[in-house]
């Protein structure tokens, strides 16, 4: 008797339902969104720059329709033009990298080998390394591409915040590796797994590790190590993950993947509306708990004018990151839905 996965008969499952989600726009109408003033000068320097880079025309094709100009300028649309263009960089970088890890799949040695050059790397350019540390040599320039980026964080953040930007990197790149693990396997994770995993490879944790750099500001130290801190920062990388897997749900089962938290409740209920409905209280209950947090954060802790001013641009700039990843995401060709979207912001399509 033929066997099939528990995986391939969910995606079976799938194919070829309707997709109805509800406009998102409402659950963040109470939150900032605005666009960098310099998009249009960044748009045409990614351009102008990648061009003769990329030479792979499916490679130019993925980079132009995520189109990194327009996500950096919606999750940093107050940054100076040359902070706009560090974080420009590194959300190439990451997307590029993301890339080449997701190729490495078939080869896990090659996989490993990948990431421990990048983190070698990362942390040297960060001058964290040691003279004792045996150095990894690597001859990818995509790894190598990092220095520039390296450079700005050295001149901005002192060896603290260097420290902690590290330990985001190598989580991150860690857990790319659970992440290959889940993809492959028959087995279809429970939410819970689910989001340790997802909450580690979204990548948000080294892109919020730029906040500081990107508002030209020092968090306090009381701050950065409260619980507050660490309620705010994991629930605005769940809530952009929820927005990220309703939207690219059709863009992913098209690439042969149901990592996904709509899948998963899907499997759980049976019911795709009822697994949209779900996330959709999910985000709200979530946007609750960050606004919720912020209060006590900013009542509970006494700050001087400069560390006030630095904490209230951050936790704004976190619920920007939020909304402009939702506008990025309907505007961007990299997920396809803005020609789904009907009048009243509602995405119709079919899996």
């Amino acid at each position: 008797m033929h066997h099939i996965n528990d995986r391939a008969l969910l995606a079976k499952k799938l194919c070829g339902r309707r997709l109805i989600i509800p406009d998102m726009r409402p659950l963040f109408r109470h939150w900032p969104s605005r666009v960098n003033e310099n998009y249009e000068v960044m748009r045409n320097i990614v351009e102008r720059r990648l061009t003769p880079l990329l030479t792979d025309e499916k490679s130019r094709k993925a980079v132009n329709e995520a189109d990194p100009a327009l996500l950096a300028a919606m999750w940093w649309p107050t940054s100076s033009l040359g902070k706009y263009k560090v974080v420009t960089d590194l959300v190439i970088w990451f997307g590029l990298w993301d890339d080449m890890v997701e190729k490495f799949a078939p080869n896990s040695r090659g996989a490993e080998e990948f990431r421990e050059s990048t983190k070698d790397f990362v942390r040297r350019s960060l001058g964290l390394g040691s003279l004792a540390d045996k150095p990894v040599v690597t001859i990818s320039p995509l790894i190598c591409s990092f220095k520039s980026i390296a450079e700005e964080v050295c001149e901005a953040y002192d060896e603290d915040q260097r420290e902690i930007l590290l330990r985001h990197f190598e989580e991150y790149i860690d857990a790319t590796k659970l992440e290959g693990e889940a993809d492959q396997s028959d087995l279809i994770l429970s939410l819970e797994q689910y989001w340790e995993v997802r909450i580690l490879t979204s990548g948000m944790g080294p892109l919020l590790g730029f906040s500081e750099l990107a508002l030209d500001v020092k968090l306090p130290r009381s701050f950065v190590c409260s619980q507050a801190y660490d309620t705010l920062w994991v629930t605005t990388i769940v809530i952009n993950s929820i927005v990220n897997d309703l939207i690219s749900f059709k863009k992913e089962m098209r690439a042969g993947s149901i990592l996904s938290s709509v899948a998963i409740l899907y499997h759980q209920t049976n019911d795709l509306d009822i697994a949209v409905q779900m996330s959709f209280d999910h985000i709200r209950k979530l946007i609750e708990v960050f606004d919720r947090e912020a209060t006590e954060a900013l009542s509970n802790v006494e700050y001087d004018a400069q560390e006030l001013d630095a904490v209230l641009k951050t936790i704004d700039l976190m619920r920007m990151i939020n909304t402009g990843n939702l506008e990025w995401s309907l505007q961007a060709r990299r997920y396809g839905v803005a020609q789904h979207m009907t009048d009243a912001g509602q995405i119709e399509l079919v899996l």
